[in-house]
C-alpha cells in the first residue's frame, strides 16, 4: 500500500510537494482553502511567474532571522527549483537581474502544466476546506 500524504495548501509550494511525493509513490491529497489551487500562481511576476532567482543568497533576505532560509536552501534550492521545472517541461528564461519565468512570459503556463502534473499522479484536491488542526 502506497503512502498517504496530505498537502495544506494548493499554491506553488504545495502543488510542487505534491508532484515530488507522488512521484516517490505516494498517494496524494491537497487540501486547498481557497475555491481552486495555483490561483495566487497567476499573480506572481505580475502575471509572469518568477519561478526563482539566481541571486538568491542569504545576503538578500532582511529581517530579525534570514538564516531561516538554510533549511530550504540545503534542500531545494535555484538549480533544484530550476531542474524541477525543467523536468516538468517548462522552458525558463533568466533576466538580467537575475529572476527566472517560464520563456512564454505567462504564469498560466506554470500552473497549467502543475495541474496537468498533479492530475497525471492521480493526485486529488479538495478545495474550499480548512485546515484548522494536525
Amino acid at each position: 500500500m502506497a503512502n498517504r500524504v496530505g498537502i495544506v495548501g494548493g499554491g506553488a509550494a504545495g502543488l510542487v510537494a505534491a508532484i515530488a511525493a507522488a512521484q516517490k509513490g505516494a498517494s496524494v491529497t491537497v487540501f486547498e482553502g481557497g475555491d481552486r489551487v495555483g490561483r495566487k500562481i497567476l499573480a506572481t511576476g505580475n502575471g509572469r511567474c518568477n519561478m526563482t532567482n539566481i541571486n538568491a543568497d542569504l545576503k538578500h533576505y532582511h529581517g530579525k532571522r534570514p538564516e531561516f532560509i538554510f533549511g530550504a536552501k540545503n534542500r531545494f534550492w535555484v538549480d533544484e527549483t530550476l531542474e524541477f521545472f525543467s523536468n516538468l517541461g517548462i522552458v525558463a528564461k533568466t533576466e538580467d537581474d537575475g529572476k527566472v519565468y517560464p520563456y512564454s512570459d505567462q504564469a498560466s503556463a506554470v500552473l497549467d502544466v502543475l495541474r496537468y502534473k498533479t492530475e497525471a499522479h492521480g493526485i486529488k484536491y479538495i478545495t474550499g476546506f480548512e485546515v484548522s488542526d494536525v
